[in-house]
């Protein structure tokens, strides 16, 4: 125990510094005979727990802070004036609980703590930024309320949302679907009324297209047919190929249907049918321009009649006709007569014609081959058909092409064969009315070919090539049609209603080039 030396009458207590050590301070109350003693022991520490008017003093005594305890004098405090300076120190690095409402923008701080105990300030902003990559707890189901508008932004990343339940096996009572509008903006929406929509924000190419696929990749377009070849055939036991050329005639291979009905049908829904077509005399083609098939009418009454198609979605009957007839009336072609006229006059053996066909071979002794726009030969028949005199003309077409060098393209170099007037005397021009142009290329074995004026045409870039060409005349109207390696070209116009004559005019060209010409079928409708 410290021994306390003298005993000093005071009317108030010293401050720390001015106080004698070893001694009893005996404090006179104001007003009255009473002291309060307080010790002070050698170190100056306050010894005595005095208590005036219920408060304890500034100073408190080693019961209440243990000033000689080995912890605390192990962190340097051997008083109690040290501990209230250490106290103070630690305090202020404590936060004071805030009452002020702030924002993140004034208060861009908080304060963050380690394993460890550690602690440092973080940015405000930086809440909730890891939210993405935390794996939230199984425990109960959770929700969230969003009480304005919550944008996301991914910045052109990926957004995956997977492992959702499938409701493949439910979709009567799963209808819905999310769509989006061009501001980002989600929601969700009826499928089926999506569905009905989805037309509308098509272009018409576009809505043809998927009509296509969902009839399973065939033709649910407006069909339509120009062309019906032949026109005629006649009630003979055997059976005759038809050929139909238009638009979107692939029909599907599954629900097809090619009908023959009366010409006095007018709608295409309650059209009388007199024959159906098998399906396995049907040829059909994914080009959407062809359809053949073949049947033999003997059973079928003289007179016209109209094709009705089937396309698995609607029905459509064509305009034009095919006439059935008890006997075809064709043309003679073994009594043909021919006019020529070569350049100078010449005489080759390479420019012939005899009976239906036609030929010619670049010579040399008639002109030095050249692109220089100039005719070599022309030839042309006797009348075949008089004038407003509708016909049907098949004829074969073969020919030979060269490489030629010069300038890259096509020249001048072409061949003509065709229809022409009856009454015109042959001349080294073009004289058809109606033809199919062979055009013979530069630098390549290539020549294209062209129904008449069409602009569409077939191209070989083979030596010799060959095709097939049909010559239509109704009224005023023509149709010239090109069959070339499964590929049709057709052309149609309106012109020259007066006599015809077939012919074939061939231009100089810069190489050894040739071409035949053989009328197959000629008869009157």
């Amino acid at each position: 125990m410290p021994i306390i030396g003298k005993i000093i009458r005071v009317s108030e207590l010293p401050p720390i510094g001015e106080r004698e050590t070893n001694a009893i301070y005996q404090v006179a109350a104001p007003g009255s005979l009473s002291y309060t003693d307080y010790a002070v022991d050698e170190n100056g520490d306050l010894k005595t727990h005095a208590v005036v008017d219920g408060t304890i003093p500034l100073e408190l005594a080693d019961s209440h802070v243990s000033i000689s305890n080995a912890d605390l004098l192990a962190e340097g405090i051997a008083s109690q004036a040290q501990y209230n300076i250490k106290t103070k120190e630690k305090l202020a690095k404590k936060l004071e609980i805030p009452v002020t409402d702030g924002n993140a923008q004034d208060y861009p701080k908080i304060i963050g703590m380690n394993d460890n105990g550690n602690v440092a300030k973080l940015p405000a902003g930086d809440l909730g930024k890891n939210m993405m990559n935390a794996n939230l707890s199984n425990s109960a189901a959770r929700s969230h309320t969003l009480n304005a508008s919550f944008s996301i932004n991914t910045l052109g990343n990926p957004y995956v949302l997977s492992g959702l339940p499938n409701k493949n096996s439910d979709t009567v009572n799963f209808q819905k679907v999310v769509v989006q509008n061009t501001d980002g903006l989600n929601a969700i929406v009826d499928s089926k009324n999506l569905l009905l929509e989805i037309p509308n924000q098509m272009t018409e190419a576009e809505r043809a297209a998927w009509k296509t696929k969902m009839n399973g990749g065939w033709s649910t377009g407006t069909m339509s047919v120009a062309v019906i070849s032949p026109p005629i055939v006649d009630k003979t036991d055997k059976p005759f190929w038809i050929n139909l050329k238009g638009a979107n005639l692939n029909l599907p291979s599954t629900s097809f249907k090619v009908e023959l009905c009366t010409q006095d049908s007018i709608s295409a829904d309650t059209a009388t049918v007199v024959a159906i077509i098998p399906g396995s005399q049907v040829q059909l083609y994914t080009n959407g321009i062809d359809l053949t098939f073949y049947y033999n009418f003997k059973n079928i009454p003289a007179g016209e009649y109209k094709i009705r198609l089937w396309n698995g979605v609607a029905w459509y009957l064509t305009s034009f006709t095919i006439r059935v007839a008890s006997q075809i009336q064709r043309v003679p072609l073994n009594n043909i007569v021919w006019e020529q006229k070569i350049y100078n006059n010449a005489v080759s053996s390479a420019i012939t014609q005899a009976g239906a066909a036609v030929s010619y071979s670049s010579d040399s002794n008639v002109k030095t081959p050249a692109d220089d726009s100039s005719f070599i030969a022309a030839r042309k028949t006797n009348q075949l058909i008089g004038a407003d005199e509708d016909f049907y003309m098949n004829v074969e077409i073969t020919g030979k092409t060269a490489t030629i060098s010069g300038p890259n393209g096509f020249g001048t170099m072409t061949h003509f064969i065709g229809l022409v007037n009856a009454a015109n005397g042959v001349d080294l021009l073009n004289q058809t009315v109606a033809n199919i142009r062979l055009v013979q290329s530069y630098w390549y074995p290539m020549c294209k070919i062209f129904p008449d004026n069409s602009a569409e045409t077939v191209t070989t870039a083979e030596p010799t090539y060959a095709l097939s060409a049909t010559f239509i005349r109704r009224g005023g109207s023509w149709t010239v049609i090109v069959n070339f390696n499964n590929k049709t070209v057709t052309y149609t116009k309106t012109g020259y209603t007066g006599p015809v004559a077939f012919g074939m005019y061939n231009m100089n060209t810069g190489g050894n080039t040739g071409v035949s010409a053989n009328i197959v079928e000629l008869y009157k409708l």
